[in-house]
């Protein structure tokens, strides 16, 4: 994949580097060098990691204040939902963007959902992502939603809520609004939708 991560106004080439079964890294080749940064996907059966697509680059989306594109990395898909983590360039390093606090492990977006536990996950406006979903726990419904701003090469909780509800109602009532999942209202440069 291809366009402008450092900044530099030139475009980059933006690919994964398998090193191993389970050892792989975000490689970012620019008109100055290369910069990488570990990946460690979830690794349960190794040899079915990197033949089952994961992970790969699935977009550059303009996440943070910073000149260049962020690279948004596909880590993997399970039957309904997928673990999104994005980079920056800074300077001559590849970091991984945190999320603060910390909904995931390995600070991952959980995009998508099931039956019984989903969450939305995109861009409200430049530089500010809504997460908004709900999750069963019997005898109910547990809807919470979240607001995060671009700090860095953070991710800031800035707004939350969680409510109980005994039966998710028609229209749905989340807070906040978010309107897509996978972050498709970020812009940038797409690939494929988680």
């Amino acid at each position: 994949m291809y366009g402008d991560v450092d900044g530099d106004g030139r475009p980059d080439r933006v690919s994964v580097q398998r090193h191993g079964p389970c050892r792989f890294s975000l490689v970012v080749r620019t008109a100055r060098g290369t910069i990488e940064a570990p990946l460690r996907p979830p690794c349960g059966k190794p040899s079915e990691v990197w033949p089952s697509g994961f992970p790969r680059v699935i977009a550059l989306r303009p996440m943070d204040w910073w000149r260049g594109l962020e690279p948004e990395v596909l880590m993997w898909r399970g039957a309904s939902n997928s673990g999104i983590r994005f980079f920056a360039a800074r300077g001559p390093r590849l970091v991984p963007m945190r999320i603060e606090p910390e909904p995931y492990p390995g600070d991952e977006w959980n995009v998508g959902g099931f039956a019984d536990a989903f969450s939305l996950s995109d861009c409200l406006r430049p530089h500010v992502v809504g997460v908004a979903g709900a999750s069963y726990t019997s005898p109910g419904w547990s809807v919470f939603g979240a607001v995060y701003t671009v700090d860095g090469a953070r991710f800031v909780q800035v707004a939350s809520r969680t409510r109980r509800a005994h039966r998710l109602g028609q229209p749905l009532r989340l807070w906040p609004y978010v309107p897509g999942d996978g972050f498709v209202h970020c812009g940038g440069i797409a690939r494929e939708h988680p």
